[in-house]
């Protein structure tokens, strides 16, 4: 099954409704169709994409009804299609009850012509079982490059319980050509084709073919087919693909997650040569806690009708070369921002941080030129906004100005598949820049605003990358856990009565001090307030915050920080002249930990990237204060993590203890996962240790 979507702004897409007015947070009322909602946007009927953010209210009128499905006459092909449909729906349900839908036929045909079109065919046979299955499964949306493909609907039936059997009714298709206002995404020169197929209920079966063809490719030597075996829904009978070349051309590919070898089955007909994979029952996916994504796990093809990436390589390099030319302008302006620098990093700092703050990002696409080649540097400078790919080409052609070696580059970010390289293919999401700075090797993604040099989201950790300029496959490295660490140091005044005064600083590192830089630099000061609040309140119900601070919030060069100090009136439970305290924040709560929550595991837990916790505590204590007992020094370890944790007595009156809490792999295989829960469960049975004092008797 095709998982993919040619324009990333179609992806979800509601059943249709419509909106009487919908109220903007500028004040202004709209009158308009509603598409559909998602949490980002809302996609009206005329192909206007609003930012969900400035609409705050939709006054629904009724909903209108569907027009009923125009009574035609049904073919004796249909009718053997849908009892033959439910026969093996009543088979294949046996085997798996309570699931959302059975997937009964997941068909493709992939085939490139020898002029160099393609066409891509897909046929699927769904029955939903699940009232959350209606609106997906109960339409069709799929869009294409408007002067380059179409997409056609060749058939679309419905098959209900009770006999009735409806057609497709190419009347009711509707087109339309999306585009986003006023957000960050802007997607034009695509048409989608979309049909909302009529009297689906819950035991219909859709049977569904489209045809998506390429009749004006952008480059005829491109093509990567790639097929999916496997659904979250439910289990799939047969999952088929097929992938048909000239006689002549060869079809390199790479099989994932097979159970056996995977190999196709390949035969030769009228010029052509075609590879045929297919599965038989395949089982639902069953999602758990920090999973991978999908390719990374399901079975999965992947192909090209060349070996290596070199074509690729000289493709983008070229068009990469020639947008990474500054002009006089812009190389003037990039040597008088970095004049005053005395060192290469300074150079690149001042370049990143500039590239960051003053290059919004916006993505404004029109096809596959801009898409993936991007817009001259020059041509981003001047206009202060750029995606991804722009902001990366201006990075590397101010580096380059100052004279410091750098390439764009081209990758998947962790969060979605890790990119099999056997294999060439056009399949990333994401852009960023190497430089070789004061002799080391240093990615930077310019693509937000907080990160301070030489950081980078998490996000782009633990990746092989295409290197444009060097024609290599990189990696970025995931950093050690101090250099993506949190760093909470606590003093702690105890009195006499039991109260006390608590100060925390806070400070990170790495990934973790831009995200949360981020954060608090996007939220109102009352918002900051609450936060801090909540802060309180999560150590003591009657906590009472007193102070708090948010460093450098809004300066990208300087570390950020945050701070509060807060009162508790009865922090110390009392148990007669026992007291007991509990450390902020060092009790591992089960949210925290959802990812070992199940007994096994089929799949790794995948994090985006290492992590450090490191926690210092200094309590100071009243003369009438006893301690009792302190929780036990303890040190544990494997080879995906390691917890410290020591309180000790510098003085009478005072208690110090540390907490460190590591994890070094982004990954934890299945094998592992055994060790590493056992570990985890070990460590946060630890941090509820408490510690006990005793009132001395006057």
């Amino acid at each position: 099954m095709k998982v993919n979507c040619l324009v990333a702004a179609c992806l979800l897409l509601p059943a249709f409704s419509a909106a009487e007015t919908l109220r903007l947070r500028s004040g202004a009322d709209l009158e308009a169709g509603v598409l559909s909602i998602d949490p980002t946007a809302v996609l009206l009927e005329d192909g206007r994409r609003l930012p969900r953010a400035e609409v705050t209210e939709i006054q629904f009128s009724s909903p209108q009804k569907e027009k009923a499905a125009v009574s035609r006459a049904v073919s004796p092909e249909e009718i053997t299609a849908a009892k033959a449909a439910f026969a093996k729906a009543r088979e294949l349900s046996a085997g798996y009850p309570g699931v959302n839908g059975l997937v009964l036929l997941d068909s493709g045909t992939e085939i490139l012509k020898p002029d160099g079109t393609r066409v891509s065919r897909n046929h699927q046979v769904r029955q939903i079982l699940k009232e959350s299955l209606k609106q997906r499964w109960g339409r069709l949306i799929s869009c294409a490059e408007e002067g380059r493909a179409r997409v056609k609907i060749l058939k679309a039936s419905v098959y209900n319980p009770d006999g009735s059997i409806y057609p497709l009714e190419p009347e009711r298709i509707k087109t339309s050509r999306p585009q986003s206002e006023g957000g960050s995404f802007f997607v034009s020169g695509s048409i989608c084709t979309q049909y909302l197929m009529p009297n689906v209920q819950t035991g219909s079966i859709v049977d569904y073919v489209t045809e998506h063809e390429t009749y004006n490719p952008f480059r005829k030597d491109f093509f990567f087919p790639s097929w999916g075996f496997q659904d979250s829904e439910g289990p799939v009978g047969l999952s088929e693909i097929s992938v048909s070349v000239p006689e002549g051309k060869e079809l390199f590919y790479s099989v994932k997650n097979f159970t056996g070898p995977g190999k196709p089955e390949v035969s030769s007909a009228g010029g052509m040569k075609t590879w045929y994979w297919k599965l038989e029952n395949v089982p639902p996916l069953v999602a758990e806690p920090s999973m991978p994504s999908y390719e990374d796990f399901a079975p999965y093809v992947r192909g090209a009708v060349f070996k290596d990436w070199d074509r690729l390589f000289d493709w983008t390099g070229g068009m990469y070369e020639e947008r990474t030319k500054p002009s006089e302008e812009l190389k003037k302006f990039t040597l008088e921002l970095v004049k005053d620098a005395k060192t290469e990093e300074e150079q690149a700092a001042r370049i990143y941080h500039y590239v960051q703050k003053e290059i919004r990002y916006i993505a404004v696409k029109v096809g596959i030129a801009s898409g993936w080649g991007g817009y001259d540097a020059n041509l981003t400078w001047k206009r202060r906004y750029g995606c991804c790919i722009d902001k990366a080409l201006l990075m590397t052609t101010m580096l380059g100005a100052a004279g410091i070696k750098s390439s764009p580059i081209l990758l998947n970010t962790n969060t979605g598949r890790e990119v099999d390289f056997s294999v060439p293919q056009m399949g990333f999401n994401h852009a960023i820049t190497v430089a070789e700075v004061g002799g080391r090797h240093v990615f930077l993604d310019s693509t937000n605003f907080d990160y301070r040099y030489p950081e980078i989201a998490s996000f782009d950790y633990g990746v092989h990358v295409l290197n444009i300029f060097a024609k290599k496959i990189d990696y970025v490295p995931v950093p050690e856990p101090r250099g993506n660490g949190n760093h909470y140091d606590y003093t702690i005044a105890v009195s006499s009565d039991g109260s006390a005064l608590v100060s925390e600083k806070m400070r990170y590192t790495g990934s973790r001090e831009g995200a949360l830089r981020s954060y608090y630099r996007s939220i109102k000061k009352e918002e900051q307030k609450r936060a801090f609040q909540g802060f309180a309140k999560s150590v003591a119900p009657s906590a009472e915050l007193l102070s708090y601070e948010v460093n450098n919030a809004e300066k990208i060069e300087e570390p950020f920080t945050m701070g509060l100090k807060y009162a508790v009136p009865d922090y110390a439970q009392r148990a007669g002249n026992i007291r007991i305290f509990k450390l902020p924040d060092f009790e591992i709560e089960p949210f925290r930990i959802s990812e070992i929550s199940l007994d096994k595991r089929r799949y790794p837990i995948e994090y985006d990237a290492s992590m450090g916790r490191y926690y210092s505590y200094e309590i100071d204590l009243p003369e009438n204060y006893e301690v009792v007992s302190l929780p036990e020094r303890t040190k544990l370890s494997n080879k995906h993590a390691s917890f410290a944790a020591a309180c000790g007595r510098p003085a009478d009156n005072r208690i110090a203890c540390s907490v460190s809490w590591e994890r070094t792999s982004r990954i934890i295989p299945p094998g592992d996962y055994p060790e590493y829960k056992a570990f985890i469960e070990k460590l946060a049975g630890y941090t509820k240790s408490q510690i006990f004092f005793k009132v001395k008797e006057n």
